[in-house]
Parts: structure tokens; C-alpha cells; sequence
């Protein structure tokens, strides 16, 4: 893991209150979303860092991608379920 920090599950921003991080999991709240997120760490390198489920900065694609991208060594994960809305 290189940093602290973690990317909210659905819309991928970087403006999240984490509020338990460790190698297994982080949990926090999504800023730009107003929702709590749990996320899983990158299969590539352990961090947190990853694009969410609905895009980019809270936009939402017409066709779900098969896998999301880490951004901190840019390993493709499979896509994870957001939870709920």
C-alpha cells in the first residue's frame, strides 16, 4: 500500500473521509457522494486507489466496465459491486 488513501467505490473520487484502513479493507465516507463505502484493496499492489464502479468524478457509464483501474500501478481490477445507492 503507498499511501494512505482511498478512492470511493462508486464514483472514484479521491474526497473521502477514511475511517479504518488497513490490508484487508478500508471504510469511509464518500464527500462528493454523501454515502459510506467499503472498499478492497488492489490485487496488483495493495492500495486503495482505484477507479470507482461508476466512473470517474461521480459520472456513470452506459455499459458497466469488466474492470476498474488502480492508480497506483495500474493493474486492472475486477469490478466491484458499489452497494447500495
Amino acid at each position: 500500500m503507498t499511501t494512505q488513501e482511498a478512492f470511493c467505490v462508486r464514483c472514484g473520487s479521491a474526497d473521502t473521509r477514511v475511517t479504518r484502513l488497513d490490508q484487508t479493507s478500508a471504510e469511509g465516507t464518500c464527500l462528493r457522494c454523501d454515502k459510506p463505502f467499503h472498499a478492497t484493496p488492489c490485487q496488483g499492489c495493495g492500495g486503495f486507489r482505484i477507479d470507482g464502479s461508476f466512473g470517474v468524478s461521480g459520472t456513470r457509464y452506459e455499459m458497466l466496465p469488466k474492470s476498474v483501474k488502480c492508480w497506483d500501478c495500474d493493474h486492472r481490477n475486477p469490478l466491484r459491486d458499489p452497494g447500495p445507492e
